[in-house]
């Protein structure tokens, strides 16, 4: 059971950042593009932002299964701690990101582009932070 839990939680892992990092690739290519292109290419960057939030709520599912299996014995390590905090730091980027799209929905209007492009370069760098930490923690 351990074993399946740590592969659903790794490939969680790397499909939220590689949604992520293809969210923005996705963006650049937004400036060049004809106007009726962007109906489709935003629909796109919408299901690349769905499916890194399935993968956090994932991660969160896993990480806490993960951390009762080993019966809470990571709350010792200090590295863990501060992976924790900064896996909190990302729930919170995530949440701002998705209340943001849901507000300008409501509105009829599209997201700020400005907070929605720090919102989605932060992610992924904030996530391969949590990442680092991780290894730091599990050495």
């Amino acid at each position: 059971m351990l074993e399946l839990i740590k592969i659903i939680h790794f490939l969680s892992f790397a499909v939220a950042i590689g949604a992520g990092v293809a969210n923005i690739m996705a963006g650049r290519r937004l400036i060049p593009l004809p106007a009726e292109a962007m109906p489709k290419l935003g629909a796109y960057r919408m299901a690349l932002g769905k499916i890194t939030t399935i993968c956090l709520g994932l991660l969160w599912i896993t990480g806490i299964g993960l951390i009762f299996l080993a019966g809470g014995a990571v709350f010792s390590n200090g590295w863990f701690l501060l992976k924790l905090a900064v896996v909190i730091g990302l729930t919170a980027i995530s949440v701002l990101a998705n209340l943001t799209i849901i507000n300008a929905r409501k509105a009829g209007t599209p997201p700020d582009a400005a907070r929605m492009k720090l919102l989605g370069h932060a992610g992924p760098a904030v996530a391969v932070l949590a990442l680092i930490l991780a290894v730091l923690a599990f050495n």
